[in-house]
């Protein structure tokens, strides 16, 4: 279409898109689906629309056919599933292909499948369904019990006010000895704050940490000698890139199921929940002559922390059992006092205790967001007290 005229530029018709798929993969002699041929025709229309519409989504990337994950669509015709003979599994056929497959939960009651989706992941196939159903869901306008979040790298800040104290001691399988950190002895019946830790330190941090840099090492001197030989990749270099996925998609399933079961918790006890609105694009920025270094690792741990992924997780949470989920700005949350409403603009990052000079409160620097957090959200519903302006406000529901 580039080099056509301007007036006789345009958008092929859907039919014709097909036919011309159907012509091309005939040519190389290949079996194929027409189904899933046009699903991806669709998803390839829809990400070329978004490119040119939605702000910074970018234009779309083709996917390798040698990479390890690789997936394809269905509609909601031409499958079925039956009952096995073993209760924990059932028989999904497709395109005349009975396979056994192991359900993570029963279908919704009267609900529609719209969608199917076969993922593989590193030699691990998953089946995912796209269900319609109605669900009758009252919101929340005076929610009761409220949490404010404070999202860290290594933790989760939470502060819930003295009415909810009992709604954070579930949380103690997660959570860090908070005398170590304070220095101070905090009564269980009063426990108001809390850090919970989002992964497992040790497990997450030294094992898979110190695996993935002697592997990526071990490829790095891979790739180096076969560049100067002028050889090509051996299959020792696949065998070490496949121990390397692998070795990744554990560390990041352990990760994501983590999340899961601290935001579920959260969202089960919990009507509104409070949360920074981050960006972290901004967050993530390089950093300008001076501790360039040092910034580029507070990037990384910041990106594998993952906090869109905990949003997301609440967000859908809080919607599914009809609970509020309210995002505010995370202007000067941690260098507020949550007493008396002083900014110490000469907090650093490093400072891990907020010690107010004007009326002495002393508490944990994260746990002190927390509270300006919570009382920020509580604000919008007229509750509680607020010290720092903002004037952005973000509500979901």
């Amino acid at each position: 279409n580039k080099d056509s005229p301007p007036k006789e530029r345009k958008w092929e018709k859907s039919s014709e898109l097909d036919k011309a798929i159907k012509h091309h993969l005939n040519a190389r002699g290949l079996s194929f689906s027409s189904v899933i041929a046009q699903q991806s025709r669709m998803n390839v229309e829809r990400a070329l629309k978004d490119a040119f519409k939605v702000k910074n989504r970018g234009f779309p990337k083709f996917k390798n056919s040698k990479s390890a994950k690789q997936s394809f669509s269905w509609n909601n015709q031409g499958f079925s599933i039956k009952e096995s003979d073993e209760e924990r599994f059932k028989i999904f056929t497709l395109m005349k292909m009975p396979l056994m497959m192991r359900m993570h939960r029963g279908f919704p009651p009267n609900s529609k499948v719209k969608q199917i989706v076969i993922s593989c992941s590193h030699r691990k196939y998953f089946v995912s369904f796209s269900v319609e159903y109605e669900q009758d869901i009252t919101p929340i306008k005076n929610p009761k019990n409220s949490v404010g979040l404070d999202l860290n790298i290594l933790d989760i800040a939470c502060s819930c006010g003295v009415n909810n104290h009992k709604k954070l001691t579930d949380f103690k399988q997660y959570s860090i000895d908070m005398k170590e950190l304070l220095g101070i002895e905090i009564d269980e019946e009063l426990d108001t704050k809390r850090l919970i830790p989002t992964y497992s330190k040790w497990y997450s941090l030294k094992k898979y940490s110190e695996k993935f840099k002697r592997l990526q090492r071990k490829q790095s001197r891979r790739v180096l000698k076969s560049k100067q030989n002028k050889t090509k990749l051996g299959g020792n270099f696949y065998k070490t890139q496949k121990k390397l996925n692998q070795a990744f998609d554990k560390s990041s399933h352990q990760k994501t199921d983590r999340y899961h079961k601290i935001t579920s918790e959260l969202s089960k006890q919990f009507e509104l929940i409070v949360v920074e609105d981050l960006q972290v694009k901004n967050m993530t920025k390089r950093a300008k002559l001076k501790n360039v270094k040092q910034k580029s690792g507070l990037n990384q741990s910041i990106l594998n922390a993952s906090f869109y992924q905990i949003i997301s997780f609440l967000d859908y949470k809080q919607q599914h059992n009809g609970k509020l989920l309210v995002k505010v700005p995370p202007q000067y949350t941690s260098k507020t006092c949550h007493c008396c409403g002083n900014i110490n603009h000469k907090l650093k990052l490093n400072h891990r205790q907020y010690w107010c000079l004007e009326c002495g409160y002393r508490e944990h620097r994260d746990i002190n967001a927390a509270n300006n957090i919570l009382s920020k959200g509580l604000s919008l519903f007229g509750v509680g007290n607020i010290h720092a302006d903002f004037k952005e406000q973000s509500l979901s529901c």
